[in-house]
């Protein structure tokens, strides 16, 4: 009897023993529960599709997130190593040659050069005539061991008349630059009929590794920049628009900030018939005195200093060299805002 009685206060101990530590995990596992359900609750919803503006809503903090932020880092020169950090997450040199103008030969001539010179930087358009000579001179600098194909960024442009066929434009130009991928793509121009779907095009040759990075040029309003934005998934990299001393774009670099979007200068110094306008500027030119440099190295500083990716183009071999000649000198900041205030919002061409 007696062992019976025990074996039954045995059994009574052992239920509550096992009750009481059920009870104990409990608390932890609903914690685990709480804390898988919050941040189901606060993940971005996917906004891909009809609508890429599409702001979400985190429930907890009330913080307003959208998928087309770009990171904090996204946008910001480094004047040390010459280079800035795209919205793609690739890097880019903020000093080029520009290819505008050039036959074949002196685009070949000139990119070799400039290669040889410390250049990354190439930039060149279907529309230029040169993307054969480009790619030329891109090859023999590689043999030549000057560099390899991983350290230059090219840069090319999409016409206006191969907006309807975008697919088979990329696959033109990478044929005749003689490359696997180009870094940077741009359409050249806007033209509201048909450059979603181009710039879609270049989209989808992202996605098949034909392209890095992705961009516009010619896009001077800000709401024709939305326009496009807005239709598409992926924000542009970077828009190169006509951006000199007199004509600094600040409206419209304010605006594709929010983006981390960046501005690149054609006709950094004024181009063709414009550049003495320039170079004899008394503000530009006093600067340039008092640092012992041409006008042609100050402008090209201060675009760097601005937060300006610049382009000069030259068949010279000896004004390639020396616009690159500008690592070595900085514009003080009275210096940066006497160059600020010599802008009259005066554009060079009619393009």
């Amino acid at each position: 009897m007696m062992k019976k009685i025990s074996i039954f206060f045995l059994a009574l101990i052992l239920m509550f023993s096992i009750a009481g530590c059920g009870a104990e995990s409990d608390p932890q596992t609903s914690g685990q529960a709480d804390r898988v359900e919050s941040e189901t609750d606060t993940e971005p919803t996917d906004t891909t599709g009809a609508d890429e503006t599409e702001l979400t809503y985190d429930a907890d903090t009330e913080v307003v997130t959208n998928d087309k932020e770009p990171a904090d880092e996204a946008g910001v020169f480094d004047l040390e190593q010459g280079t800035v950090l795209l919205n793609s997450g690739y890097e880019m040199p903020i000093l080029g040659i520009g290819c505008f103008r050039l036959s074949q030969e002196e685009a070949e001539n000139s990119v070799y050069w400039a290669l040889r010179d410390g250049y990354r930087l190439i930039d060149t358009a279907r529309i230029y005539g040169n993307e054969v000579g480009v790619g030329r001179g891109i090859q023999k600098a590689i043999d030549e061991g000057f560099v390899t194909r991983e350290e230059i960024f090219v840069t090319t442009k999409m016409w206006t008349d191969d907006y309807d066929e975008g697919a088979a434009a990329i696959d033109a130009s990478l044929d005749r630059l003689g490359l696997d991928y180009i870094d940077l793509m741009i359409l050249h121009h806007s033209q509201p009929e048909n450059d979603v779907e181009a710039y879609q095009a270049m989209e989808q040759a992202v996605a098949d590794g034909k392209l890095r990075s992705i961009g516009l040029s010619n896009y001077y309003e800000p709401e024709d920049f939305d326009r496009l934005v807005n239709a598409t998934t992926i924000v542009p990299a970077l828009i190169q628009n006509e951006t000199h001393p007199y004509h600094q774009s600040m409206g419209m670099k304010v605006h594709i900030a929010q983006y981390g979007t960046v501005m690149e200068s054609w006709f950094p110094l004024g181009g063709r018939g414009n550049t003495q306008t320039l170079f004899n500027d008394n503000t530009i030119s006093s600067i340039a005195e008092a640092h012992g440099k041409t006008s042609a190295q100050v402008i090209l500083r201060w675009h760097l200093q601005a937060g300006n990716i610049a382009i000069p183009g030259s068949s010279n071999e000896a004004h390639i060299q020396e616009n690159f000649e500008i690592f070595d000198f900085e514009l003080s900041e009275e210096e940066m805002q006497r160059m600020t205030d010599i802008d009259k919002d005066q554009r060079f061409a009619g393009y």
